[in-house]
């Protein structure tokens, strides 16, 4: 934190900023899942490989939280709750996403929100549920998480210069 208290960026996060966070990706998630089994289970399994494994086993262990000063520094992470970082995440990396990672975070990124929009169109409830939890979540983060975030190799921070 600044010494005038005036630093925007975050040190630790509030519950409701976790909550926040993790209601509205995980109902992305678990609906999406449920909307593409009701229609074609086989087309659910490219989802579940890319949200239940790469978001845990790619994003968070290898590529964004391994480089986090959130959860290096302050002890503290987005994800709640934190003692599911601690598993996955057992040593810092203090360098940059390569072109190969960036490739690979942004193809996890955009596939999520868009792959189970064909199978959620003859569902409006589900399609509805799903369009308004993923804006949440990635509205959260572009407009608020993302403009105060002190991870400054994560190709999405916004969070202004501080020297």
């Amino acid at each position: 934190m600044a010494e005038d208290g005036q630093c925007a960026l975050t040190e630790k996060f509030t519950i409701r900023e976790k909550l926040y966070a993790q209601l509205s990706f995980a109902t992305m998630g678990i609906v999406g899942t449920v909307g593409i089994i009701l229609v074609d289970w086989i087309w659910v399994i490219p989802y579940i490989i890319v949200y239940w494994y790469c978001v845990p086993g790619v994003i968070m262990k290898h590529l964004t939280c391994p480089r986090c000063p959130h959860y290096w520094e302050f002890k503290d992470c987005l994800q709640l709750p934190v003692f599911f970082t601690r598993i996955l995440v057992k040593q810092q990396k203090p360098y940059p996403f390569s072109t190969f990672e960036k490739v690979i975070f942004h193809f996890i990124f955009i596939f999520i929100p868009l792959y189970p929009v064909y199978w959620l169109l003859p569902n409006i409830l589900l399609l509805s549920i799903f369009l308004v939890s993923a804006v949440t979540w990635y509205s959260g983060q572009f407009f608020y998480f993302c403009k105060r975030c002190r991870n400054k190799e994560c190709p999405y921070n916004l969070a202004p210069i501080i020297f």
